[in-house]
């Protein structure tokens, strides 16, 4: 049996708008007004900001096997776990040269639990359809907790091979938390880009800074801006017993001189910041290793070690808060 778009809207998670098109139901993890403001501030985080970054699909049901169909892309990457352990990845462009789709067959007992992931960038999230065996159950899963993930592109998983193991999702698994992936590629701290959401998380994490210092020109006006968004933050959280945890950027190599400077300040005025409301602090310099066999790409992006050992450090220090 094929899902109806209001059974596939039921089960899905991470997504800040599910919407039916000609293409099939599309999943976006930002607001049009958040897609607004960044797109007012450089059009190619619009697009970042269009994607379906975190967004899962997360249901049990005692099909004995799932098809599904979606869109390719550049990196039209969909991963499988079943009963929370990775059972495969989907090249959707690779399938459809063959003329093929996901088939999936679930062993297990006479309940499993199947959770499909989205790409996380590069690739528009639309699927086509999902089938499952004819009078199936469909049961949405129920996580334990919620999650706000707000950042660039290292908390939107750039460079990490299986999107699933970037540190946000690891971090939300350890928590069995629902989460709401914002992370942009090219992001910054700006204001004009917060916006109030149909989700109430536990706890928010927001992790800019590395691209602020090439952003603005001096520490100064980072800072400013930072304030002014973290006001906003404040104001919408506060009396909600919800924990804000602020990062600051973790370690990169290719950056010097001028540029490098306003790197370290930044990373203090994410610190001042974090005082000044009273939030909590994370320094993101005891996250990952200062070495380059822990990043992807010019020590930017770290790999899937790297992302390992950012979650495994960040979960430490969230469990003191949390």
């Amino acid at each position: 049996m094929k899902l109806s778009f209001d059974q596939i809207k039921n089960i899905t998670f991470g997504a800040a708008s599910v919407k039916e098109t000609e293409q099939g139901i599309r999943f976006v993890h930002c607001t049009d007004k958040q897609i607004e403001a960044w797109t007012a501030l450089a059009p190619v985080l619009g697009e970042r900001a269009s994607l379906a970054t975190g967004v899962c699909l997360d249901f049990h049901t005692n099909s004995k096997t799932a098809a599904f169909d979606a869109v390719g892309g550049l990196h039209g990457k969909y991963e499988i776990y079943v009963n929370g352990l990775f059972a495969e990845q989907y090249i959707m462009e690779d399938l459809h040269e063959k003329g093929e789709a996901v088939k999936l067959s679930v062993d297990g007992g006479e309940e499993n639990r199947i959770t499909i992931i989205f790409p996380c960038h590069d690739t528009l999230g639309i699927l086509k359809y999902l089938e499952l065996d004819d009078g199936a159950t469909v049961t949405p899963h129920k996580y334990a907790m919620k999650m706000l993930f707000i950042g660039d592109s290292i908390t939107q998983g750039w460079a990490a091979y299986r999107d699933s193991l970037a540190y946000a999702p690891r971090v939300a698994r350890f928590f069995d938390a629902e989460m709401l992936n914002q992370g942009v590629g090219g992001g910054f701290y700006h204001e004009s880009t917060f916006d109030k959401l149909d989700y109430d998380p536990d706890v928010v994490i927001i992790a800019y800074g590395t691209n602020d210092s090439g952003r603005y020109p001096t520490v100064e006006q980072m800072q400013h801006h930072a304030h002014k968004f973290l006001e906003l933050i404040k104001k919408e959280y506060e009396g909600k017993n919800t924990k804000i945890v602020l990062l600051s950027p973790i370690w990169r190599l290719e950056v010097s001189g001028e540029r490098w400077e306003r790197y370290l300040g930044c990373c203090e005025a994410v610190k001042e910041e974090a005082e000044k409301f009273g939030f909590y602090f994370v320094d993101g310099h005891t996250l990952v290793p200062k070495h380059i066999a822990f990043f992807a790409d010019k020590g930017l992006h770290p790999n899937e070690h790297g992302f390992s050992l950012y979650a495994e450090n960040l979960i430490a220090e969230l469990v003191k808060i949390i």
